[in-house]
């Protein structure tokens, strides 16, 4: 099959192993994928993490209070 100049080959889903006429590559692995599994999250990319990471930033978790500070839930419903 040709593309423009280049010749596409017939090559296996690196998720399910189906044999596919038109290979997806995925931006992030480079491996080739069919068209159901050629979403980061269909086939489970391995930079997935990465990907997220770089896109949304780390969100950590922002506690309330202290040792000595009474907690969020304590403080709202008082008790």
């Amino acid at each position: 099959m040709k593309k423009g100049n280049q010749i596409m080959e017939s090559e296996k889903c690196a998720y399910c192993g189906d044999l596919t006429d038109m290979p997806f590559h995925c931006n992030y692995c480079k491996d080739p994928f069919c068209a159901e599994h050629r979403l980061p999250e269909e086939h489970r990319c391995v930079k997935l993490t990465l990907i997220r990471a770089k896109r949304f930033g780390e969100k950590k978790i922002i506690r309330d209070g202290g040792r000595n500070k009474p907690s969020i839930f304590r403080r709202i419903f008082k008790r």
